[in-house]
């Protein structure tokens, strides 16, 4: 899978930032503002992707771009291209 679009959840943290989960992946993050987040996000996703690519596994299509989330939480779309993740590392 070259390229993909993935929803996020941002949840403010108590200390300040936002707790980032992608519903669709094992896998969170964090960031201070939300610019920092989403670029934490995409690189989560991308390294977990490519990571999961070098074991010879699947990454799982995105399953929903509207994910549940509360009152206080931000949905975002993370775009990845997991080819040009890989080329520029």
């Amino acid at each position: 899978m070259k390229k993909a679009v993935y929803a996020a959840v941002f949840t403010p943290a108590e200390e300040g930032g936002y707790l980032v989960s992608i519903p669709d992946l094992p896998i969170n993050t964090q960031g201070e503002t939300i610019a920092e987040a989403i670029d934490m996000a995409r690189d989560a996703i991308c390294i977990w992707g490519i990571s999961e690519q070098d074991m010879g596994r699947k990454i799982p299509q995105p399953t929903s771009l509207s994910p549940e989330h509360g009152p206080e939480e931000i949905v975002a779309l993370i775009d990845v291209d997991f080819d040009a993740y890989r080329r520029a590392l």
